[in-house]
């Protein structure tokens, strides 16, 4: 029964001797937060791009493929929330379009299926030549 009421004791000291510390209200994330869609319209895409959240204004780089080959590189000036528009050049074939913030890229829109490699094809799969 001592023992008990010794432990007891001991942990009847064991309290806070300090006040938690508030760390604040933390800073808004600096990454922005769009949603991006990407229709066929005709021989266009038409790109709609609503900014839900952005700390600071700055360029959204966008670059827009068919295939693997680049077809146009834009810069959207993006100043805050709202709605923005572009349409974009669409001809047969596989589509894909990078938008890029601050060099990071933010999403990828496809239109149209890529097409697999060629299994007949020989690829170097990075093998050393025997010799």
């Amino acid at each position: 029964m001592r023992g008990l009421f010794l432990v007891l004791l001991f942990l009847a000291g064991c309290r806070y001797a300090f006040l938690p510390l508030d760390p604040g209200k933390p800073p808004p994330p600096s990454r922005p937060f769009l949603v991006a869609r990407l229709q066929p319209e005709g021989e266009e895409a038409g790109l709609a791009l609503r900014v839900e959240r952005l700390a600071s204004p700055g360029y959204l780089h966008l670059k827009w493929y068919r295939g693997e080959a680049l077809l146009l590189e834009r810069a959207l000036f993006l100043e805050g929330p709202g709605v923005y528009r572009l349409r974009l050049p669409l001809g047969e074939g596989y589509h894909r379009l990078l938008g890029l913030w601050g060099g990071e890229l933010l999403f990828q829109l496809d239109l149209g299926t890529p097409l697999l490699p060629d299994p007949d094809e020989e690829e170097d799969q990075g093998q050393g030549q025997e010799g």
